[in-house]
């Protein structure tokens, strides 16, 4: 349960989640995050499956439950095992993990960890597996991924349950993906 009160508006009248219940202070912000989130998955430069290896494994490495609590369907409905998401703690030495899954969630760590210690070669081997614009694109997902999953744990926006939810994949403008 999030230290900050549920918002008294109709936007937070009814939130479905603690996050919606927290953003309900600034719906305006909500929804331009939201719509921001949702053109990583609507109009996908990266393999969503990769995407959604690295938002979970930056959830796990920043403590936050609620991200983890999450599986976009559309990803589980492209291949993503709950066999496979078990195994992110281990990907550098277990051989369901691809090259390409292993480039990107070694830069994710990165990136989280300490951006300064990309090497040039750790950049290389993400333009090599998704090209310069995919890159901007990751680099992008990765920058929100990193932030909101920190701003759910500092706001104390958790689950409030063990299960774990599939969602729908977000969509522009659809606030009832979330």
């Amino acid at each position: 349960m999030s230290w900050l009160p549920r918002a008294k508006n109709e936007a937070a009248a009814h939130p479905a989640t603690e996050l919606d219940a927290v953003f309900g202070h600034r719906p305006d912000l909500y929804r331009d995050y939201r719509d921001f989130h949702a053109l990583f998955w609507e109009r996908p430069l990266v393999d969503p499956v990769l995407l959604e290896l690295c938002r979970l494994r930056i959830a796990a490495l920043v403590g936050c439950e609620s991200e983890l609590g999450i599986r976009y369907q559309g990803t589980l409905d492209a291949g993503l095992t709950e066999s496979k998401i078990a195994a992110l703690d281990h990907w550098h030495d277990d051989a369901r993990f691809s090259e390409r899954e292993r480039a990107v969630l070694a830069f994710a760590e990165l990136f989280v960890r300490d951006p300064h210690a990309i090497t040039d070669g750790d950049a290389r081997a993400v333009v090599h597996e998704l090209g310069d614009a995919g890159t901007v694109a990751f680099v992008e997902a990765l920058a929100l991924f990193d932030g909101f999953a920190r701003f759910r744990v500092m706001l104390g926006v958790e689950r409030t349950t063990d299960a774990v939810r599939a969602a729908a994949l977000p969509v522009v403008g659809d606030a009832s993906s979330y």
